[in-house]
Protein backbone atom coordinates (compact mmCIF):
# COMPACT_ATOMS: atom_id res chain seq x y z
CA UNK A 1 0.00 0.00 0.00
CA UNK A 2 2.91 2.49 1.00
CA UNK A 3 4.44 1.34 -2.67
CA UNK A 4 1.57 2.65 -4.17
CA UNK A 5 1.29 6.13 -2.47
CA UNK A 6 4.77 6.89 -3.14
CA UNK A 7 4.63 5.87 -6.38
CA UNK A 8 1.36 7.74 -7.31
CA UNK A 9 2.96 10.67 -5.35
CA UNK A 10 6.22 10.53 -7.31
CA UNK A 11 4.12 10.82 -10.68
CA UNK A 12 2.42 13.44 -9.46
CA UNK A 13 5.41 15.76 -8.38
CA UNK A 14 7.45 14.90 -11.61
CA UNK A 15 4.21 16.33 -13.52
CA UNK A 16 4.13 19.53 -11.77
CA UNK A 17 7.51 20.14 -12.08
CA UNK A 18 7.11 19.84 -15.75
CA UNK A 19 7.36 23.41 -17.19
CA UNK A 20 6.35 21.93 -20.87
CA UNK A 21 3.81 19.61 -22.22
CA UNK A 22 5.79 16.59 -23.03
CA UNK A 23 5.78 15.98 -27.13
CA UNK A 24 5.01 13.54 -29.14
CA UNK A 25 3.10 12.48 -32.39
CA UNK A 26 -0.21 14.43 -32.71
CA UNK A 27 -3.45 13.39 -34.50
CA UNK A 28 -6.43 15.28 -34.06
CA UNK A 29 -9.94 15.58 -35.56
CA UNK A 30 -10.69 19.42 -35.97
CA UNK A 31 -13.82 21.20 -37.34
CA UNK A 32 -13.17 23.13 -40.73
CA UNK A 33 -14.15 22.77 -43.88
CA UNK A 34 -11.58 21.51 -45.74
CA UNK A 35 -7.63 20.05 -44.72
CA UNK A 36 -6.46 23.00 -47.01
CA UNK A 37 -8.27 25.38 -45.11
CA UNK A 38 -7.12 24.18 -41.61
CA UNK A 39 -3.63 23.86 -42.62
CA UNK A 40 -3.71 27.56 -43.80
CA UNK A 41 -5.05 29.02 -40.62
CA UNK A 42 -2.25 26.68 -38.79
CA UNK A 43 0.47 28.64 -41.15
CA UNK A 44 -0.66 32.06 -40.68
CA UNK A 45 -0.38 31.68 -36.68
CA UNK A 46 2.77 29.72 -36.91
CA UNK A 47 4.55 32.31 -39.34
CA UNK A 48 3.44 34.91 -36.89
CA UNK A 49 3.84 33.43 -33.86
CA UNK A 50 6.80 30.64 -34.11
CA UNK A 51 9.08 32.94 -36.84
CA UNK A 52 9.41 35.98 -35.01
CA UNK A 53 13.04 37.19 -34.04
CA UNK A 54 12.48 36.72 -30.24
CA UNK A 55 11.42 32.71 -30.62
CA UNK A 56 14.59 31.19 -29.88
CA UNK A 57 13.43 27.51 -30.06
CA UNK A 58 12.36 28.43 -33.74
CA UNK A 59 15.53 30.16 -35.08
CA UNK A 60 17.06 27.97 -36.84
CA UNK A 61 13.95 26.86 -38.79
CA UNK A 62 11.93 28.03 -41.24
CA UNK A 63 8.43 26.70 -42.48
CA UNK A 64 7.86 25.56 -45.88
CA UNK A 65 3.79 25.33 -46.60
CA UNK A 66 2.85 22.98 -49.39
CA UNK A 67 -0.93 23.31 -49.53
CA UNK A 68 -1.21 23.11 -53.20
CA UNK A 69 -0.70 19.98 -53.99
CA UNK A 70 -2.30 17.53 -56.65
CA UNK A 71 -1.16 14.22 -55.20
CA UNK A 72 -1.01 13.51 -51.35
CA UNK A 73 -2.04 15.09 -48.23
CA UNK A 74 -1.35 18.99 -48.05
CA UNK A 75 1.65 19.83 -45.22
CA UNK A 76 3.93 22.09 -43.60
CA UNK A 77 7.66 21.25 -43.13
CA UNK A 78 9.49 22.64 -40.44
CA UNK A 79 12.98 22.36 -42.45
CA UNK A 80 16.85 23.37 -40.98
CA UNK A 81 17.05 27.54 -42.25
CA UNK A 82 20.56 26.84 -43.62
CA UNK A 83 19.66 23.21 -45.20
CA UNK A 84 15.97 23.58 -46.54
CA UNK A 85 16.80 20.44 -48.78
CA UNK A 86 17.34 18.54 -45.85
CA UNK A 87 15.40 16.52 -44.03
CA UNK A 88 11.75 18.15 -42.30
CA UNK A 89 12.52 18.07 -38.76
CA UNK A 90 8.74 18.57 -38.69
CA UNK A 91 5.60 17.69 -41.13
CA UNK A 92 2.04 19.24 -39.76
CA UNK A 93 -0.38 17.03 -42.37
CA UNK A 94 -3.95 17.38 -43.24
CA UNK A 95 -6.16 14.52 -44.45
CA UNK A 96 -10.14 14.66 -45.52
CA UNK A 97 -13.38 13.10 -44.29
CA UNK A 98 -13.56 14.13 -41.86
CA UNK A 99 -10.20 16.75 -41.05
CA UNK A 100 -7.25 15.65 -39.29
CA UNK A 101 -3.96 17.14 -38.30
CA UNK A 102 -1.36 15.11 -37.75
CA UNK A 103 2.33 15.82 -36.98
CA UNK A 104 5.74 14.03 -37.12
CA UNK A 105 9.00 14.08 -37.36
CA UNK A 106 12.36 14.26 -34.73
CA UNK A 107 10.55 17.74 -33.20
CA UNK A 108 7.73 16.28 -32.02
CA UNK A 109 9.50 13.86 -29.47
CA UNK A 110 11.06 16.91 -27.82
CA UNK A 111 9.79 19.60 -25.07
CA UNK A 112 9.01 21.71 -27.89
CA UNK A 113 7.02 18.90 -29.75
CA UNK A 114 4.82 19.19 -26.75
CA UNK A 115 4.42 23.09 -27.33
CA UNK A 116 4.17 22.54 -30.95
CA UNK A 117 0.98 19.93 -30.65
CA UNK A 118 -0.47 22.48 -27.83
CA UNK A 119 -0.36 25.74 -30.65
CA UNK A 120 -1.77 23.68 -33.11
CA UNK A 121 -4.66 22.33 -31.07
CA UNK A 122 -5.47 25.79 -29.80
CA UNK A 123 -4.99 27.47 -33.35
CA UNK A 124 -7.53 24.39 -34.83
CA UNK A 125 -9.82 25.35 -32.46
CA UNK A 126 -9.96 28.73 -33.73
CA UNK A 127 -7.98 30.57 -30.87
CA UNK A 128 -5.05 32.07 -33.24
CA UNK A 129 -3.17 33.08 -29.57
CA UNK A 130 0.56 32.52 -29.58
CA UNK A 131 2.16 30.32 -26.57
CA UNK A 132 1.51 32.53 -23.24
CA UNK A 133 0.33 35.41 -24.84
CA UNK A 134 -3.54 36.48 -24.25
Amino acid sequence: MMRAFTAAALVAVLTACQSEPIGGPLSIEVGAPTSVAILQTVNEAGQRCWMRPDEKPFRKYRMVPELDTIAGNPRILLVERNNSAGRPQLVIESTSSPVKVSTYGPLVRTKLGGRINADIIRWSTGDSRCAGHS
